[in-house]
């Protein structure tokens, strides 16, 4: 007889940013996700260190779906029913969502059943954040019932991923699109990335790399710079010290011509190097506050611009090998003698 068990994730801070457009279609997507996984089969880690299982996994987001929708009804987007939420406290900011992990085993572990439900909730963060960038927060997050007080929920935020839609929106480059919830799952399955705890694949490298960025808050600092980096690095194998303009060049023979205003690389390339020079300022982390954006964003030391950017790239090179039902890009450099 199959055992299962329900593990409930109480979201304090689940309202993502997102004007009125994005709300919808996040809105959307969400309705999507409540459908598609209804006893899905995942194959995941038992455990830390543990093999790899096959489990069933049903989630149920009704619970964020009516905050969202709450959000909406209310304010008209998420970004004003937040910035409503400041001096209004009725308006909702927290959801929750319940994932119930089945196997064919007669008992589950406690420690099992949370370590699956964990690296599902990370694939999650992965899956929605490639289908439409910042569209799914996880702050002041902790687990709920039996046992739960012996786990720490992780928390993830959507800023990043936003700011990287809103750049590459604004400078037209690069294009995301908005690839369908089952290639963009199919894939990431193939990836075998929930199936260890350490990526020896360069694509598992990224989407690992990928869940540290989703740690990240306000500081865009020369540490999530390094991220970066080393995603888009990795992604377009570019190993040598002085890789810039391998970097730059292989990065437009995927997505196309560089405009002016979208080009990070020189940045983060510098920054990177500095950072390893030790000639980066090291800022104070900074007090989590809603009118404190701004000013950090404007902090000498801070790279908004260019970390946005550069994870803009990243995600459009996932989303293009994801279209292509591919793992990795191979470049053949040519020799031309005049």
């Amino acid at each position: 007889m199959a055992a299962s068990t329900t593990i409930q994730l109480h979201i304090g801070n689940a309202i993502p940013p997102a004007d009125v457009s994005n709300t919808e279609q996040i809105i959307a997507l969400w309705q999507q996700i409540g459908s598609f996984f209804r006893d899905r089969s995942f194959q995941a880690q038992s455990g830390i260190k543990g093999a790899a299982k096959g489990y069933t996994i049903t989630l149920d987001s009704s619970a964020l779906e009516n905050t969202m929708k709450s959000a909406r009804d209310q304010s008209q987007s998420f970004r004003e029913n937040s910035f409503f939420y400041t001096t209004d406290t009725d308006k909702r900011i927290d959801g929750g969502l319940a994932i119930t992990v089945t196997a064919k085993e007669q008992k589950l572990e406690e420690l099992e059943v949370f370590n699956v439900a964990t690296v599902f909730l990370q694939q999650l963060v992965m899956l929605t954040n490639i289908i439409h960038p910042g569209s799914f927060q996880v702050l002041d997050a902790r687990f709920t019932g039996d046992g739960a007080h012996r786990y720490e929920a992780q928390q993830f935020d959507a800023r990043i991923f936003h700011g990287a839609l809103r750049a590459a929106r604004s400078n037209h480059w690069p294009v995301l699109h908005t690839p369908a919830l089952e290639t963009v799952w199919t894939w990431l399955e193939k990836s075998a990335v929930a199936r260890t705890d350490i990526a020896i694949q360069n694509i598992n490298r990224v989407l690992f790399t990928l869940l540290k960025v989703a740690e990240q808050r306000h500081e865009y600092s020369a540490r999530t710079v390094l991220l970066v980096t080393y995603q888009l690095e990795v992604l377009l194998n570019c190993r040598e010290l002085r890789s810039l303009e391998q970097l730059r060049n292989r990065a437009q023979l995927v997505l196309g011509m560089t405009p002016e205003a979208a080009d990070c690389f020189t940045e983060l390339h510098d920054v990177r190097n500095s950072l390893f020079l030790a000639n980066q300022p090291v800022h104070r982390p900074p007090m989590i506050c809603y009118n404190t954006a701004a000013a950090l964003r404007e902090q000498i030391g801070q790279h908004t611009t260019a970390v946005e950017s550069g994870t803009a790239i990243v995600l459009a090179l996932l989303q293009d090998l994801i279209a292509h039902n591919a793992q990795s890009y191979s470049f053949r450099e040519s020799l031309s003698r005049e």
